[in-house]
């Protein structure tokens, strides 16, 4: 699999920024467009031949940056370029595992804050 990073809900000024700091890591950042959203995660990442729509819900509400055949280090690397860059810590990252892969962006974003509110709050 190809390492991809798709980005769900970031602004082209952001975009911009998360190319730069991702282009010395040699992932391939995937910008995933409105129209792209109801897509599955699995699909954006080249893993899946099912383009089917998924469930039609809004657009993923907050960013999201999901890492797609990332392996061991490389998720650290990735993690640590999204600080530099300035990102803060509210931007959702997951991990494409062969459950999400057939969510849409928007599901697994909802699943993301979920598990991030429980651990928070509890």
């Amino acid at each position: 699999m190809k390492k991809t990073v798709l980005l769900y809900s970031f602004t082209d000024e952001e975009l911009g920024r998360l190319r730069r700091a991702i282009l010395p890591l040699k992932f391939s950042p995937k910008a995933v467009t409105e129209q792209q959203q109801d897509l599955s995660v699995g699909f954006l990442a080249g893993v899946s031949d099912d383009d089917s729509p998924r469930e039609k819900t809004e657009t993923c509400p907050g960013r999201l940056v999901v890492m797609c055949g990332l392996v061991g280090g490389e998720v650290d690397k990735l993690l640590a370029a999204l600080r530099k860059a300035g990102f803060p810590r509210d931007v959702l990252k997951a991990v494409l595992t062969p459950t999400n892969a057939e969510w849409s962006g928007a599901q697994l974003y909802s699943e993301i804050l979920a598990e991030h509110m429980l651990m928070h709050n509890s």
